[in-house]
């Protein structure tokens, strides 16, 4: 197993990739190298890292002999300008950091202007399987997809140049089929995003004379989820919950770990839950 860290409080790489995790996962996760440092944004395009950011994150990474890794969100056209001057500015500058794509017009930059970039097809791209008809006549209550869903997928990917996919743990190791492809199947750990969206609560509180979601969406934001994410109680549920900007995550229990384990080939480790 290898792994990628998702660090948020600071810049200090811990030699041992899961002590970046909640203590009670440590000891059910195999030992491997850490092998990339994942930074950017996978839900915000408000949270896309500037340049000098970008750069930054780049230049630790390779400090410490990891691949840099960008993530990248769903993208407005403003906002795929920015990511587009992201790679141009980490492509041409000669960081070739991989980059995590969850929007088409992203992967199209990436096969039209920075062909030698490592794709990454992200953790929104695999959003059909979270289609509710996946549930019908579902065994114990698990759910089953029609096999050809996944197959379709998989040639298209790998037809685009797509080295990985990355994954929530609620999905089925058999969307990536077994021996079928030479893709990468990389699991999030541990926090699962249940939902994300254009309309973010805390954004909307930011224009408290009224019109908040409307003003939220028109608006660039000064991102107070920065401080780190809200617990988000529910009482149909003891499975903890966070708030984190636009995104809702939930912790999976450490207990059902072990059956998605098998299915991947590489784990990121996120020190909190964050978009």
């Amino acid at each position: 197993m290898e792994y990628g860290l998702r660090l948020t409080r600071g810049e200090a790489l811990p030699a041992d990739p899961r002590a970046a995790c909640p203590a009670p996962w440590r000891e059910l996760l195999p030992p491997g190298p850490t092998v990339a440092l994942y930074f950017g944004t996978e839900f915000c395009e408000d949270r896309l890292p500037t340049p000098a950011e970008a750069r930054a994150s780049c230049e630790l990474a390779l400090a410490h002999g990891l691949e840099p890794t960008l993530l990248t969100p769903l993208a407005t056209p403003e906002a795929l300008q920015r990511v587009q001057a992201l790679l141009d500015e980490l492509g041409n500058g000669g960081w070739q950091p991989a980059v995590v794509f969850n929007d088409w017009g992203v992967l199209g930059l990436l096969r039209q202007d920075h062909p030698t970039l490592p794709r990454r097809a992200g953790r929104l791209m695999n959003r059909s399987l979270r289609d509710p008809r996946a549930y019908r006549d579902a065994p114990e209550g698990r759910a089953t997809h029609e096999g050809q869903r996944f197959a379709r997928m998989r040639r298209f990917l790998v037809d685009a140049g797509v080295a990985a996919i990355e994954t929530d743990a609620d999905l089925e190791g058999g969307f990536l089929g077994e021996g079928e492809t030479a893709m990468q199947r990389t699991l999030h750990l541990p926090y699962t995003f249940a939902a994300s969206g254009r309309n973010c609560p805390l954004k909307a509180l930011l224009f408290r004379d009224g019109d908040g979601f409307s003003q939220a969406i028109a608006e660039r934001c000064s991102a107070p989820c920065r401080a780190g994410p809200l617990p988000a109680p529910r009482s149909d549920t003891t499975v903890p919950q966070w708030r984190a900007g636009n995104t809702l995550f939930y912790e999976m229990p450490p207990a059902a770990l072990q059956g998605f384990l098998t299915h991947a080939d590489r784990i990121v480790l996120h020190e909190e839950a964050t978009p």
